[in-house]
């Protein structure tokens, strides 16, 4: 089956599953997330049947590792597993709508970003999480925006969540806000961190393990008590505050931290690895160009003539996105 048949809704025949995990990993899969070779077969045959089905889905993924993420992230279950993807597929029509162009991770405004070398994972700690570290100060905001930013992050995101490993056992941010500025804090209106808060919530399938802030300014507040408040309870109580990089040394495990934080990892040699990392998947992320969502057909359940019909043509908001969520997993 060629790679790009993975687009059609409806093929006539599907991509096998085949592990990329090994012994450890299928542990913690069955243990945290109820996966086992019957839930996974019975879970992927009723997500395919639910985008076959659907009315205004047109064209996605149906490769098994693209829907595992969303299982994995909803602990098998398939109903809230089937609402996030629809959810975040039409977040990604609105956004297209909203933002055009920009939206692509091809966009050259979006690749300068990945050349800034501001969010880049450093690899996997012993408990086999995703270390990401984020560096504000090195995004000038006088070249980028507060979208720019969040479609890199979006795009460091996915292609972490193309690695099985990643889905399995989660991911731990480090957020360094040294050289943050009041420009930086100027370009977040309070519409850029209801959309940040939105897709934290409700469309990324990634699981938070914790959030590392480290030496952050006064002025990193105003947004801070912007964004926590609309997150979930327990994603906030995963924030943890370091005012020095010495504090930050008993939380992240040192090999992994660039030797400009004192660790014993080169900065080009991360970002070199996730240029690879990004290289590998490119083929799906060209695919994901692809995506199409026609949200001007009634969804399953609704009239043309409904409320709820009339906001899918909004920005998500509280009652807008489609289908029912719940809020970040982080455990």
């Amino acid at each position: 089956m060629h790679y790009e048949d993975v687009m059609d809704k409806r093929p006539r025949a599907y991509a096998p599953y085949r592990t990329t995990l090994d012994e450890r990993d299928l542990v913690r899969a069955a243990e945290e997330l109820h996966e086992n070779e019957d839930t996974r077969e019975s879970s992927l045959a009723l997500m395919r049947e639910f985008i076959a089905k659907h009315p205004q889905i047109v064209r996605c993924r149906t490769d098994p590792v693209f829907l595992l993420r969303f299982l994995r992230y909803r602990k098998f279950n398939v109903n809230d597993a089937c609402a996030t993807l629809e959810g975040g597929l039409a977040f990604l029509m609105r956004m297209r709508t909203l933002y055009g162009a920009e939206v692509s991770s091809f966009h050259p405004n979006v690749q300068r970003m990945v050349e800034l070398d501001a969010i880049v994972p450093l690899g996997q700690d012993r408990q086999r999480r995703t270390v990401i570290l984020v560096r504000v100060g090195a995004m000038d905001p006088k070249e980028t925006t507060a979208l720019l930013q969040m479609r890199l992050g979006a795009l460091v995101i996915n292609t972490c969540l193309e690695y099985e490993r990643t889905q399995v056992h989660g991911t731990v941010w480090v957020v360094d806000c040294s050289g943050m500025t009041m420009a930086h804090v100027g370009m977040w209106g309070l519409s850029e961190v209801k959309m940040m808060a939105d897709s934290i919530n409700e469309v990324v399938t990634m699981f938070v393990k914790e959030v590392h802030m480290v030496k952050v300014p006064r002025i990193t507040w105003m947004l801070l008590d912007l964004l926590l408040p609309l997150l979930s309870p327990k994603i906030r109580d995963r924030f943890k505050f370091h005012r020095t990089e010495q504090e930050l040394h008993s939380a992240i495990d040192q090999t992994l931290l660039p030797t400009t934080y004192g660790g014993q990892q080169s900065l080009k040699q991360a970002t070199d690895n996730f240029r690879d990392m990004f290289e590998k998947q490119t083929k799906w992320f060209k695919l994901e160009e692809q995506f199409l969502m026609d949200l001007s057909i009634p969804a399953p359940g609704s009239s043309s003539s409904s409320a709820r019909t009339a906001q899918r043509n909004e920005f998500p908001g509280e009652e807008s996105m489609v289908g029912s969520f719940r809020k970040l997993t982080v455990d």
